[in-house]
């Protein structure tokens, strides 16, 4: 019998050994075939990064911005995982031509800094003072996921620069009923930290991705050509990724307990947002249109937290906002 016990461990041992032996070749096999892909992308990234944006500093830490076309000045604060090329895909998608997109990268965000006690407050000033610099006096404000809390700050301790305020499926408090489960923020934090781990993902498992970053697998099937590549070029614009985690982690230090301000807002505001958005709940929407009296709320039925599939809707009501309450 003690034979035989043995006999059946040493076949296990056997199993294991090769499985591991094989799992290893295989990773060494894939890092091979992709990792000269990978480089490239990388190497591209950084470098269209550095070339596309200026550094300006403050009393309030380094701040990270550009400035791109024509018209209605309009500031783009974008989401975690972002930075200020974020910010202008997202003015690209539901915006369109014919505005003077100034973007940045928020604290922590690729080459902005973390000032010591960085607050949601602080980081309002720093807009306050970037514009000051590019002597714009009034400017219309969009917050679009983690960057609603300073957009909507922003409109508050500012209101004489604030023309209008746009929430675009924008968190408004701390955590609140229906967001991204913890344990999948965890799993998205882990692949934050590796610029290689979130290339593979982009390249090929781009669903999965999408899924983690408030997307449903189920609203992705109903995306048309244009809007797969858009959504691809999202994920795309997030290279090199663990440039963003600091902020991403800063990010939800000074959310937490974060409230909508309401003493001096005073412009007119338009909220939209998802009800089937995975990341951040359509709950943060209802949440700042309670608040803001002079808030007007869409909420879509689908559209997850890109609102990709709503875009041309998205765009129509934008426009139609803000010639009606901007200037």
């Amino acid at each position: 019998m003690k034979e035989v016990k043995k006999r059946s461990r040493n076949i296990l041992l056997i199993i294991l050994a090769f499985f591991i032996c094989s799992t290893a070749i295989l990773i060494v096999i894939l890092i091979a075939l992709t990792y000269p892909n990978y480089h490239e992308t990388m190497t591209e990234a950084e470098k269209q990064l550095l070339a596309n944006s200026t550094i300006l500093k403050t009393e309030y830490g380094d701040i990270e911005y550009t400035v791109e076309g024509e018209g209605m000045p309009v500031l783009l604060l974008h989401g975690a995982g972002g930075g200020y090329d974020q910010g202008l895909w997202a003015g690209k998608v539901f915006f369109g031509d014919g505005y003077k997109f100034i973007s940045v990268s928020r604290y922590g965000y690729l080459r902005s800094s973390i000032p010591d006690n960085a607050s949601i407050e602080s980081q309002a000033a720093a807009y306050k003072t970037l514009l000051d610099n590019l002597n714009i006096d009034k400017i219309i404000v969009v917050g679009v996921s983690a960057g609603g809390p300073s957009a909507t700050q922003f409109a508050n301790d500012y209101p004489d620069r604030c023309s209008a305020l746009i929430l675009i499926s924008a968190v408004s408090m701390g955590p609140a009923p229906g967001d991204q489960d913890p344990f999948y923020v965890s799993i998205i934090h882990i692949i934050q930290q590796s610029d290689y781990v979130y290339w593979l993902f982009t390249r090929f498992f781009q669903p999965a991705i999408l899924n983690l970053m408030g997307i449903p697998p189920q609203v992705y099937e109903t995306f048309n050509p244009e809007q797969k590549e858009l959504a691809q070029e999202m994920l795309d614009i997030m290279h090199p990724m663990s440039q963003r985690y600091k902020g991403t982690v800063n990010d939800e230090k000074m959310i937490e307990f974060y409230t909508v301000p309401t003493g001096n807002l005073s412009a007119p505001t338009l909220i939209i947002h998802a009800k089937d958005d995975a990341l951040v709940s359509y709950k943060h929407a209802e949440n700042a249109h309670s608040k803001i009296n002079q808030s007007q709320l869409v909420l879509y039925d689908t559209g997850g937290h890109g609102m990709l599939s709503q875009m041309n809707g998205t765009r129509v009501l934008v426009k139609e906002f803000l010639n009606e309450s901007a200037y």
